[in-house]
């Protein structure tokens, strides 16, 4: 029984990718982003079914291992802009360490303030990369294989819907500055919302993207290990 309704979990999760792509393409809404629509639209089935999660992502998770392959066909509008990347290589470097740091620390520090167990708070840390890079970083740091997609689409979705108000409210024109932002906050949704920005938007936010998920996974580890570290030594220093 539980195979038949992954199968079901399957074709349901195509299927409505596919009409939700054609209604985006027709309106140009923003909320009627297929990003946005299957997973409300799969949430609301699971809850009316009264199943599990994990029923619905033991057998969509092929789905989310298609990522990978889409990640790297993001190098084809980078080498097309390579000349302009490789000057403002250093950039796009600092500005994906900066993004890191402080999706590490914003994570740790509400996880911590709200108490939350041990795997939760781990999985939290490796919300702010594209999940192929999450799942990778995941299993280095104690975390849920099944909490970082959710935490990884929640990230992405409010860093899309709400970085054009922030990038207006702060002014930038730069389409640089605004790539990088928006690939760094938002990952694989930020670079589809710069890429209807602008496509050299686009670019510098596929970009960013592929840093920061290469530099999490390399250095997180060490600065989330050192992070717990200062932190039980700050415990021990309040409680003498």
């Amino acid at each position: 029984m539980t195979e038949f309704w992954g199968i079901i979990y399957l074709v349901w999760t195509v299927l409505c990718y596919f009409m939700a792509k054609r209604l985006f393409v027709r309106t140009k809404k923003i909320y009627l982003s297929p990003i946005i629509v299957v997973p409300f639209l799969s949430i609301v089935l699971i809850f009316m079914l009264q199943h599990q999660f994990q029923t619905y992502y033991h057998y969509t998770q092929y789905l989310v291992a298609m990522l990978g392959p889409i990640t790297v066909a993001f190098a084809i509008p980078v080498f097309r802009y390579r000349s302009m990347i490789q000057q403002h290589f250093k950039v796009l470097i600092m500005s994906s360490s900066l993004a890191m740091l402080v999706g590490i620390l914003s994570s740790w520090f509400l996880a911590s303030l709200m108490n939350f167990d041990a795997i939760v708070k781990n999985s939290l840390l490796a919300r702010s990369i594209s999940i192929p890079f999450a799942l990778v970083l995941t299993e280095k740091v104690g975390g849920s294989i099944s909490l970082i997609p959710l935490f990884t689409v929640i990230t992405g979705l409010v860093g899309m819907l709400l970085g054009d108000i922030l990038l207006l409210l702060m002014r930038f024109k730069n389409k640089i500055a605004s790539g990088a932002a928006l690939g760094n906050a938002a990952h694989a949704m930020g670079i589809a919302r710069a890429r209807q920005r602008h496509e050299l938007e686009g670019v510098i936010a596929s970009l960013s993207m592929i840093i920061s998920g290469i530099i999490m996974v390399l250095l997180a580890p060490m600065v989330i290990s050192l992070m717990k570290y200062l932190g039980r030594v700050l415990i021990w220093l309040c409680t003498e």
